[in-house]
């Protein structure tokens, strides 16, 4: 019998947005949480959210499918 392996993990993202009057612009907050490890990382950037969020993806999958290796990686 062929078993399909399975990797399950949780993220939680808490955002806020806030409204500088001063700055005249909105500042977001957000805050990445990883509810198996209590790990909380903070940020002021969408983009490096989506970053971290990316790789922690990509490392899932990996631990899953190995990345293909090339002639260099051996």
């Amino acid at each position: 019998m062929k078993v399909n392996p399975v990797v399950y993990c949780t993220f939680i993202i808490r955002s806020q947005i806030e409204y500088s009057a001063i700055a005249q612009a909105a500042i977001v907050r957000c805050i990445l949480e990883t509810p198996a490890t209590s790990q909380q990382r903070g940020y002021t950037d969408v983009e490096d959210l989506l970053t971290v969020l990316r790789a922690e993806l990509t490392d899932m999958q990996n631990r899953i499918v190995p990345p293909v290796q090339t002639k260099e990686n051996r």
